[in-house]
């Protein structure tokens, strides 16, 4: 499946990763079908996010 992963400041990528999997009885896997880019999102490009750690795929 795709995910985009934030590699590092100013570097964000569209990757294959492993499909998701239950792990614990209340998780969920949700399918996105659709989406947009908010102004909020520019944090993560600009590393201005706490807690964003290279190669993170789903933010803190």
């Amino acid at each position: 499946m795709k995910a985009v992963v934030f590699r590092g400041i100013g570097d964000i990528r569209l990757e294959n990763v492993p499909e998701p999997k239950i792990q614990k009885p209340n998780d969920a896997i949700v399918r996105i079908t659709a989406s947009a880019i908010c102004g909020t999102d520019l944090h993560m490009v600009r590393g201005t996010m706490p807690g964003m750690i290279p190669g993170n795929d789903s933010g803190p």
